[in-house]
């Protein structure tokens, strides 16, 4: 039987494989009944293990493990107070996510993608829905409160020339979210280069 750690461990290693870890960029929480798990900062990904997540409660305070947790370990305390159906937070750097958040600011529009069914609440390609992207900050208290403004984001959000922050209510959900967002945004970022 998988655990919360080792499913945690597998959805982290999953993304390290596909290359969204470059240099131990990242941080992946997943939520607990005294707060959440999250990765240490500076920590590789590809190499990940269970001594490299931390137990934090929602205030972002550590309360069992070695190393400090990523300065990002705070705004994923903030969106498990913003909203208590989260139970999952992945954070990767993609090329695609990257490039996208810096070309549209205001949001990314998807419409007429069959991928777009892969996130909760959609069951048509041909409805319109918007990827929200925030302002980058390094003042985590200023990042919580540009998602806050823009809250709610069901599946997650982009962070400009930052990376994406996908959501879940189970990490299963979460992988889903984020695979999904990076396969439109890879297509998104295709499309671009026609015209």
């Amino acid at each position: 039987m998988m655990t919360l750690q080792t499913e945690l461990l597998a959805a982290i290693s999953w993304a390290a494989q596909q290359g969204w870890t470059p240099a131990t960029g990242g941080n992946f929480s997943a939520r607990t009944e005294a707060g959440y798990l999250v990765t240490a900062s500076g920590r590789d990904k590809t190499r990940i293990q269970a001594d490299d997540l931390l137990l934090c409660n929602l205030d972002g305070k550590v309360l069992s493990g070695d190393g400090k947790p990523s300065a990002e370990s705070d705004l994923h305390a903030a969106l498990y107070r913003y909203e208590p159906k989260i139970a999952c937070v992945l954070h990767v750097h993609t090329v695609a996510s990257t490039v996208l958040s810096r070309r549209f600011p205001e949001g990314i529009e998807l419409s007429g993608f069959e991928m777009q069914k892969a996130l909760t609440g959609n069951v048509t390609h041909e409805a319109t829905i918007r990827l929200p992207v925030i302002p980058n900050e390094q003042d985590m208290v200023e990042l919580a409160r540009h998602v806050r403004l823009g809250w709610p984001m069901p599946w997650g959000f982009l962070v400009a020339g930052h990376g994406i922050y996908a959501v879940g209510d189970s990490i299963a959900s979460c992988r889903r979210h984020l695979e999904a967002i990076e396969f439109l945004l890879a297509c998104v970022l295709e499309e671009s280069r026609w015209s």
